[in-house]
């Protein structure tokens, strides 16, 4: 499911599922967010996230169960794991960064991001709903105007808007990833772990609001995300109901 490989301080997770184009299951999340916490400061300085194949995540994989409570609370997990890791994450992306795998690219200190690098987050389009945590995530790093366009318009955001608006912290491809995850293990370790914690306590979590909540279940339990579920497997347009 993934990989570890160590490089000087620097440790790779590479999702290894490249036919289902790195997409996420419950396992892959708990995998991920083990070999994250497990990380010896400072031994490991900078966690590299990329993924093998022609996809950097495609997102929950959507045959795996993702619909249960089991898997929102693996990818949480991870999520969470990335934010408190105490060493910088840096996401690979090269290829697509599909809802979930937009998720992670979020939760990830730094990006590195491929000329076919893109992001999209489709809730609107499935009819499911987003924790408070990824949206306001969402907002801090690509800005206001950007994230509706992304969460409300179902917008791409390839390479070159991601670089636009900050998102991608560098371009290039996977040796270039490397180099620059190489470059920030050599900084001074107790400084970048100052730094993250500080950049990180953005004030917001993954609770809701008990309205929030209310909606959110609402939107996973409705109708219209099971009309999303059988159109995408008939290969059709969803027709909504709002309900």
């Amino acid at each position: 499911m993934i990989v570890l490989e160590r490089d000087g301080h620097v440790l790779s997770i590479t999702f290894d599922r490249d036919p289902h184009r790195n997409s996420l299951t419950t396992k892959v999340c708990t995998e991920v967010a083990a070999a994250i916490e497990a990380v010896e400061f400072p031994d490991i300085r900078v966690v590299l996230i990329r993924g093998r194949g022609t996809a950097f995540c495609a997102g929950a994989d959507l045959k795996g169960g993702v619909y249960g409570d089991d898997f929102h609370g693996a990818l949480q997990r991870m999520l969470r794991s990335i934010l408190e890791c105490p060493v910088p994450v840096i996401a690979d992306v090269q290829g697509p960064a599909v809802g979930a795998g937009t998720q992670l690219a979020l939760a990830c200190d730094l990006r590195v991001v491929g000329d076919d690098g893109w992001f999209r987050v489709p809730p609107a389009e499935l009819g499911f709903a987003l924790d408070n945590w990824t949206i306001r995530r969402a907002v801090s790093m690509l800005g206001g105007s950007v994230a509706r366009s992304v969460l409300l318009a179902a917008e791409t955001v390839d390479a070159d808007r991601a670089a636009a608006v900050g998102f991608a912290n560098e371009r290039g491809d996977a040796d270039a990833a490397m180099r620059y995850a190489q470059r920030i293990a050599g900084y001074a370790p107790l400084a970048l772990r100052q730094l993250k914690g500080v950049l990180n306590d953005e004030g917001f979590g993954f609770a809701l609001r008990p309205i929030q909540q209310e909606l959110y279940d609402l939107c996973w339990s409705s109708d219209d995300a099971a009309e999303a579920r059988s159109a995408r497997a008939e290969k059709r347009v969803p027709v909504f109901k709002g309900q």
